[in-house]
């Protein structure tokens, strides 16, 4: 039996960065937001024992070091189901280093693959408990849509939907470490943080414009004034985004746009610079 999972990516239309934990991690605020941006994942059950990931014309790991191989050694361990041989196929579309969640939605595919091919008898809340051993970010993969994110994003409140729009993401030739992010972010003085309450308040009324206003990401911050990504924003925003930023650390860049056919447009002209220009409504 083959089972075939869509994972889509992951944006944030506001993201904020508290003190770091004693265990490492920092505490976070993001409203997030699912895009139809996808890594195709499939998962079958072959003889062999272990877990077999590959991910054809990528450079990514395939063992304990892949959230997607972490994701099924955590679902047996908390099922209980008989471990057997578990082949994962990794299609990727999301770029990584990107700040789009690629390696987290692809784990949190695995879990919804993975509960499906056994039929176990899991929960959502379930799932989303054993995806917070696998990555911060999983949780919220496997749940999607329009969620608050807290802790280190496995605290998740579910929010009203995010009013139908349309994103362009960029993402440049420069690659952002997320560790590497976070401790520039520790070495600044914030100046500005986005307040995602009121983006929870703008979405349960569903003002798209108050919304716009509200984007923000405070890893910007952490950027140098001459980064390719302020570069995009400004192309975006001249292209008619109602609203961009970076997301997650970055360095892929969107924007939110209130029609399809500008979006289009922007991203026509967009790609002939930055090939990786991606379309993609909201989910």
């Amino acid at each position: 039996m083959t089972i075939t999972e869509l994972a889509p990516a992951k944006l944030n239309l506001t993201l904020d960065v508290g003190a770091r934990r004693p265990d490492g991690y920092h505490e976070i605020t993001s409203v997030m937001q699912s895009a139809a941006l996808y890594d195709v994942v499939t998962i079958e059950i072959f003889k062999n024992n272990g877990v077999v990931v590959e991910s054809p014309g990528t450079d990514l790991p395939t063992g304990p070091d892949n959230l997607a191989w972490k994701a099924a050694d955590v679902f047996f361990q908390e099922t209980n189901i008989p471990r057997t041989g578990i082949y994962i196929r990794l299609e990727k579309k999301i770029p990584s280093q990107a700040g789009l969640g690629g390696g987290s939605s692809d784990a949190a595919a695995v879990l919804r693959g993975m509960r499906r091919l056994f039929g176990a008898n899991v929960s959502d809340e379930a799932l989303e408990t054993m995806a917070a051993r696998v990555g911060s970010d999983v949780p919220y993969c496997v749940r999607g849509g329009t969620a608050l994110a807290r802790g280190r994003g496995e605290r998740l409140t579910a929010l009203s939907p995010l009013p139908m729009c349309w994103f362009v993401i960029v993402k440049p030739p420069v690659a952002h470490s997320t560790a590497v992010m976070f401790r520039k972010l520790d070495e600044i003085a914030i100046a500005n943080r986005p307040d995602s309450d009121a983006m929870a308040k703008a979405l349960e009324i569903g003002d798209l414009a108050h919304i716009c206003r509200l984007v923000g990401n405070v890893f910007e911050q952490a950027l140098p004034e001459d980064s390719e990504v302020f570069t995009i924003r400004r192309q975006l925003s001249r292209l008619g985004a109602a609203a961009a930023c970076m997301t997650g650390s970055g360095s892929a860049v969107m924007g939110l746009f209130r029609r399809e056919e500008t979006a289009r447009l922007a991203a026509r002209e967009l790609e002939k610079a930055y090939p990786l220009t991606f379309l993609a409504p909201r989910l």
